[in-house]
């Protein structure tokens, strides 16, 4: 084996991988919409590409120093002149810096045909915004679950309730994010479900009145529930019941009214 070889094979791997992860993390959305979408590609986040780029760099930076060790006699010879004098400034180590201070001044000053190109990544940036959306408040997948209720002044209990039907496993002390990990999902996804069923229920209110006297299936019907998904809701409130069993029987075991429970479930009285 050749160090020698290994150290350019390495630094031309590197290379390519580098410039994937800069290409990826060019079009990537923006942080907040990243972690609020939990954003992969190719089942990779955004954070993983940033730390993949940033180890990879590390051994280009060993790599080329080794590379520039065991080529240092031809580097030598890109800085002399025809008659093998050494000369900083060569016409070639001129090119080279004049194209080393076009890209870097043209980048910091914002200069086109530069800031077309950064232009164009941002713009691409912001379509992930689009399609995704944003957090309804910075960093809410940090929140935990009763914080981010409490700061969209949604009902906690009703809340836990919504995620418990949909076989959602949380704690309310955790964040978003942890409880989004816990069960492959985004926040962004918790809070969808959330403000989907909080908005349905506020847009759609239900006759209370007479409820009492029906059988499970039939306030399932009234509720628009299939009478499994109604059982089911029940079962998170720890009441147990039968399609064919009255609601006010069932609901009085656990000394709760028809009502108390329909507000427990977030449903509201018609006016």
């Amino acid at each position: 084996m050749s160090l020698k070889k290994i150290t350019s094979l390495t630094m031309l791997l590197t290379m390519f991988t580098m410039t994937f992860t800069g290409i990826i993390l060019f079009i990537t959305p923006p942080g907040r919409v990243a972690n609020w979408a939990n954003w992969e590609l190719f089942g990779i986040s955004k954070e993983l590409y940033g730390q993949i780029h940033s180890s990879f760099m590390v051994l280009f930076i060993i790599a080329t120093i080794l590379h520039i060790y065991y080529n240092w006699k031809p580097f030598i010879n890109y800085m002399k002149n025809e008659a093998r004098e050494f000369i900083l400034f060569t016409k070639d180590m001129i090119v080279a810096s004049i194209l080393f201070l076009v890209f870097l001044f043209g980048t910091i000053y914002q200069i086109s045909p530069f800031s077309n190109f950064l232009n164009f990544g941002d713009e691409i940036k912001s379509s992930w915004e689009k399609e995704y959306g944003t957090s309804p408040y910075s960093h809410a997948e940090l929140s935990s679950l009763k914080s981010f209720t409490k700061k969209l002044n949604y009902d906690l209990e009703v809340s836990k309730t919504i995620l418990t039907s949909n076989n959602i496993t949380f704690e309310e002390e955790q964040s978003l994010s942890q409880i989004a990990k816990l069960n492959g999902i985004s926040p962004k996804f918790i809070y969808d479900l959330l403000r989907k069923n909080f908005e349905k229920s506020e847009e759609k209110t239900v006759p209370l009145s007479g409820l009492g006297k029906k059988s499970i299936k039939e306030v399932a019907q009234t509720l628009g529930l299939s009478t499994q998904e109604f059982i089911g809701k029940l079962k998170t409130l720890d009441i147990a019941a039968n399609e064919d069993d009255k609601f006010k029987e069932v609901v009085e075991s656990k000394d709760l009214s028809p009502s108390d429970v329909l507000d427990k479930l977030g449903y509201k009285k018609a006016d």
